[in-house]
């Protein structure tokens, strides 16, 4: 049987690949099995949708979002117990803060190993639109810093809006401060370190 992909999913698949294996050569180690991918849209194989301690659900399958890796990411690094907060992305500075977690919103302080939270750009804490989004920081350099994340990608048609075609699949993304600032329709809304506050 013979794959086939649309030019944006070979090109978005090479990406991801060379991305994979550039993240893995810095970190010293041969890059992961490489994920099978049919097209930017085709969400029946090749996707991570593991979930993790109920992000976005304890039900098989239903990992693949934002939420699910940063947790699975920060859960590496962070003191037990780990992510012990729950929410759409846009509260997760706020409930962790209220679960023992120190949290930052200075923006260039930012660190790897810290989660990082984009509200809806209304009122990332109140009735908005938008579930937010969350990521990873992997590294930090001078102009910026990189995230891995997962779902952050276009809307896919007639498919769930809670999906994008990055469902399911790691990217990492460079950001200069500006970008981080107001991505898309998030704007910032602090970090999570991998720290417990003192009792």
């Amino acid at each position: 049987m013979t794959t086939r992909f649309s030019r944006r999913g070979f090109l978005v698949r090479t990406a991801l690949l060379g991305a994979a294996a550039s993240a893995a050569a810095l970190a010293g180690r041969a890059p992961a099995e490489a994920v099978e991918y049919g097209g930017d849209c085709d969400m029946s194989w090749g996707r991570d949708s593991r979930p993790h301690k109920g992000f976005a659900s304890v039900r098989e399958g239903s990992g693949g979002q934002c939420t699910t890796h940063a947790a699975r990411r920060f859960d590496t690094v962070a003191p037990e117990p780990g992510v012990n907060w729950n929410g759409h992305a846009r509260s997760w500075v706020r409930n962790a803060a209220a679960r023992g977690w120190v949290t930052s919103e200075d923006l260039r302080g930012a660190r790897p190993g810290m989660v990082i939270v984009w509200g809806d750009g209304l009122d990332w804490n109140g009735p908005g639109w938008g579930n937010g989004h969350v990521a990873y920081v992997e590294s930090v350099w001078p102009e910026g810093f990189t995230v891995s994340e997962m779902n952050w990608g276009y809307g896919c048609p007639n498919g769930s809006r809670f999906r994008t075609s990055m469902w399911g699949i790691v990217g990492h993304t460079s950001l200069t401060w500006d970008e981080a600032a107001q991505r898309g329709q998030y704007r910032f809304a602090g970090f999570i370190l991998p720290q417990r506050r003192e009792a």
